[in-house]
């Protein structure tokens, strides 16, 4: 066995590198820009978008996110970021949840009905018979 050490200044020429590589990375992916936010808000029919629900859907596009930039959008594309949207879902051969809490169908439904997630009491209020006036 030969006893190999890393020198300080190898060490250094290697963390040198090594921080290159994620700046390099992050700077080839492409991101979410304002104008396409606002081209899916008026796709989706919301204005503002959710931060949240935007972040989890570029993240889980990943490369595909600079499609987005077509005008106009493909139809497939188009159909699968709406369903994400107001799902909370990406679907595809991999469905990634994006942000089921501030996907779109709650605000949809918002003035009309309680989302089902939540309750609408203390616990056990249902058992109890309505007050009267």
């Amino acid at each position: 066995m030969s006893d190999q050490r890393l020198s300080r200044r190898d060490l250094l020429a290697l963390s040198a590198a090594a921080a290159l590589f994620p700046a390099t990375a992050r700077a080839q992916t492409a991101a979410i820009t304002p104008d396409v936010m606002v081209r899916l808000g008026a796709l989706a029919g919301f204005d503002p978008l959710p931060r949240d629900l935007l972040a989890g859907l570029e993240k889980g596009l990943g490369r595909d996110v600079a499609a987005l930039d077509r005008d106009p959008l493909p139809d497939a594309l188009q159909k699968r970021v709406l369903r994400a949207l107001y799902t909370g879902v990406l679907p595809g051969p991999d469905p990634r949840r994006i942000g089921f809490s501030s996907a779109l169908m709650w605000a949809a439904i918002e003035d009309t009905n309680n989302v089902y997630s939540y309750c609408g009491g203390v616990p056990g209020f249902w058992a109890q018979p309505p007050e009267t006036a």
